[in-house]
């Protein structure tokens, strides 16, 4: 009992010392904590939105405002029905980002499930590597367009789609992680032990290969929300009038010229929202692996 309590105190420690590592590397990256800075304020704006600005905001009419550049009023300015921009800038992160973050984690876990699955079975790799290999044939933004079509423009259908797209991917990227752990000395003792092929991946195989999923994952998530954003410009999208900032680009194409505002500040938000996704991403592949950096 002693032993056993004192093995897990050390495996504890250890655990919690290269956290320490982890975020003291991380902190000293000045791009890194500059992007999380900028991802934490933007997580914040679409978890509070509504304490920021009234949701009505967002659909409300002033038409003797219409087209009206920033003031102190309306801070991004008005489009050609008289909607506050930033009311409708700052609702569409929740759209926005939402979609890219939760696209990005439901591929993650069904990925890493396939992958875990071929990681174990061999009949059931081939199988699946197969269904793979004729999936990625498609283009994955011509098999995005086609689900959309058939399934019509929301933020469900869209998180749907960016999910279905993106699991060959994950898989593929996961499986090749996988492959390089199962093969280690502690994974052979833990099958001879008999230990059951879920415990086996979730107690040993993906904690020890999380540090690239992560890598991985976080910037996923910047494509993930770019392609939102493609696919409601070009029209088959999250349809107006809900605010996406995708979408709020393609309705601001033929206002331009007379108030290029309307294209402006959601084209900056998406820039600035993909940089800070990229500069976390980065970072975390550099403080969770050291050799990694030039």
């Amino acid at each position: 009992m002693k032993r056993e309590k004192k093995l897990y105190e050390t495996l504890h420690n250890s655990r919690d010392s290269r956290l320490g590592d982890v975020a003291k590397r991380y902190i000293r990256n000045p791009a890194a904590v500059l992007g999380a800075v900028i991802f934490l304020v933007i997580v914040f704006v679409c978890l509070f939105a509504n304490f920021l600005i009234p949701e009505e905001m967002v659909t409300a009419y002033d038409t003797a405002a219409r087209l009206s550049p920033p003031s102190a009023e309306h801070w991004f300015g008005t489009d050609n029905v008289g909607r506050d921009l930033f009311a409708r800038v700052l609702y569409g992160a929740r759209t926005t980002v939402g979609i890219g973050v939760g696209a990005t984690l439901l591929s993650l876990v069904m990925g890493a499930a396939l992958a875990s699955v071929c990681a174990l079975f061999k009949r059931a790799d081939l199988l699946i590597m197969r269904v793979i290999d004729v999936v990625t044939c498609v283009p994955s933004i011509l098999l995005a367009l086609v689900l959309l079509a058939i399934l019509g423009g929301s933020v469900f259908n869209m998180v749907l789609t960016l999910t279905l797209v993106s699991i060959p991917t994950f898989t593929l990227r996961i499986r090749a992680v996988i492959l390089g752990v199962v093969e280690q000395d502690y994974i052979h003792a833990a099958r001879v032990t008999g230990t059951s092929g879920i415990r086996l991946v979730l107690r040993h195989i993906l904690p020890n290969a999380i540090d690239p999923i992560i890598v991985d994952a976080t910037m996923t998530i910047s494509s993930m929300m770019l392609s939102a954003a493609g696919l409601s410009f070009i029209g088959v999208g999250v349809a107006p009038p809900a605010p996406e900032w995708g979408a709020m680009l393609n309705y601001a194409q033929q206002f331009f010229q007379t108030a290029p505002y309307m294209a402006i500040f959601p084209g900056v938000a998406i820039a600035l929202t993909a940089l800070s996704i990229n500069l976390v991403g980065d970072g975390l592949r550099d403080a969770l692996d050291p050799k990694s950096i030039h």
